[in-house]
């Protein structure tokens, strides 16, 4: 017998689908396609700062005096409207079964506001370019994660959380540096014709990407994971959620509902405190550091440069290491260690160059002390990240064990991933102004002394509230695993 032509074609195209599905579906390339999405989200978030100037002074013509204001205006405006569309945003996440059709919206509504940003020439028109780019900017990171969630899996979400906030630095960081390095090369377009290739990569891996199949929360996944409950009694008599008991038939909850039912879970509302805290930390410091530096020690634009490189490259390289420990022992023990070790780092920063302490502030050990303790500082604070994510993830599965299906027929971790992002803008706002508050009126020691407070206060809370890893948990969803299709 003779092989015919259209039987070769056939094998060597249903070898190639095989093939082609298998890498566009594997762990690695999600996880490349998502940490693409979370670095130009974040990039472009921050590409328009050196460019702001350019922006309002040239294209606008308006007057160099109004340059600083506006800036600051235009970064506000970022933080407040990720604040408030966060629930929205991940409602509508949640609802949609392919979160690949989403993310695929997403960064074709991102590219249209990036064209709008760019041609603009009105003050009016470029706010509200800025409020849309916002608004889809939050929805990109909210659902990324939770795709990362729902393909790879929330028992590996501290590794997930270590490698977003490595992606998430490398955005913010090299998002100016792009921008003025394209500017500096070619001008106004060239920049912005940067910003548009990245979106462009971007669509094409998420064309490619192909999502894991998921189990439908309520459906075929009910009997499994009700058996895995029934396993551990100490999970089987566990109050039950809501009022009434647990039945087969459980009642989505959504709305308000939905929110108050994951605030009623110590580690969730702990995770969340933490997170504010750990946000507020960033901004309290990174607002105040450059003045007090010239202030107290003289140095320039350089010194302040290698300053925050020694806050965030730390966190760039530690914290996949970090992810992995959260992931073996839990978060509890890691963060609880992090707000700890790191009060004291945050007093010996108000006491460098202080008068009142002559050991400190004698020829240049003031400085030494200030550059080691923003050091320790970069380093401590990767224990503390990805806190809130990890703990918001994680106590949705714990409700979906207990309660399969109560979160709808696609789950809740887009929902549970907005609440923490409120958080973190939230802590973003609120510690510029709290630092601005206290030096201005007392003195940036006194302001870090109140740092101190907060963070043995959240130490506290991490230590009581926060969660160890469930090995219980772990069997149960290999059981899962194994008897699925």
């Amino acid at each position: 017998m003779f092989y015919s032509p259209p039987n070769v074609k056939k094998l060597s195209s249903s070898s190639w689908s095989t093939w082609s599905y298998g890498w566009r579906s594997s762990d690695t390339f999600i996880l490349s396609s998502m940490s693409m999405a979370l670095f130009t989200d974040e990039m472009l978030f921050a590409f328009m700062v050196p460019l702001l100037p350019h922006i309002f002074e040239t294209r606008l013509g308006l007057d160099t005096t109004m340059t600083q204001r506006l800036t600051s205006v235009f970064l506000v405006e970022g933080a407040l409207i990720s604040i408030v569309s966060s629930p929205l945003i991940g409602d509508i996440a949640d609802r949609a079964s392919s979160k690949k059709v989403l993310l695929l919206v997403l960064l074709v509504l991102t590219l249209i506001s990036v064209l709008c940003l760019s041609v603009t020439t009105s003050l009016t028109w470029l706010f509200i370019g800025r409020f849309f780019q916002c608004i889809v900017s939050n929805a990109l990171y909210i659902v990324s994660i939770a795709t990362m969630a729902e393909n790879i899996g929330s028992e590996h979400m501290g590794k997930i959380a270590g490698l977003s906030a490595t992606i998430t630095a490398a955005g913010t960081c090299s998002g100016p540096v792009i921008a003025g390095f394209l500017f500096g090369l070619g001008g106004y377009w060239t920049a912005w014709a940067g910003a548009t290739l990245f979106l462009i990569v971007d669509i094409i891996m998420r064309l490619l990407m192909v999502e894991k199949p998921q189990n439908r929360r309520g459906t075929g996944q009910t009997h499994t994971r009700s058996l895995c409950v029934e396993d551990h009694g100490d999970n089987a008599e566990r109050e039950p959620l809501l009022n009434g008991s647990r039945s087969s038939s459980v009642e989505e909850i959504g709305g308000w509902r939905f929110y108050m039912c994951l605030f009623r879970q110590p580690r969730f509302t702990a995770g969340i405190i933490c997170y504010f805290v750990f946000a507020l930390f960033i901004a309290s410091f990174e607002s105040t550091l450059a003045m007090h530096v010239r202030h107290t020690f003289g140095w320039g634009v350089f010194p302040v440069g290698l300053l925050f490189a020694s806050i965030q490259g730390p966190g760039m390289i530690l914290s996949p290491l970090v992810g992995w420990l959260k992931d073996r022992v839990g978060s509890r023990v890691p963060t609880t260690i992090g707000f700890i070790s790191v009060a004291p780092f945050l007093w010996l920063l108000g006491v460098a160059g202080d008068a009142r302490f002559p050991w400190a502030s004698l020829g240049t050990r003031g400085k030494i002390i200030y550059g080691i303790c923003t050091t320790m500082f970069g380093c401590l604070m990767c224990l503390l990240n990805g806190v809130g994510t990890m703990e918001a993830t994680e106590t949705v599965d714990e409700l979906e064990d207990q309660s399969p299906g109560i979160f709808g027929p696609y789950g809740g971790y887009s929902r549970a991933v907005a609440i923490t992002n409120m958080s973190w803008m939230s802590g973003l706002l609120v510690g510029p102004i709290l630092a601005g508050f206290m030096v201005e009126k007392f003195g940036y020691l006194e302001l870090q002394c109140v740092l101190v407070v907060i963070s043995l206060l959240a130490s506290v809370n991490a230590a009581f509230n926060l969660s160890l890893a469930s090995p219980a948990k772990d069997d149960c969803d290999g059981d899962v695993r194994e008897d699925g299709p």
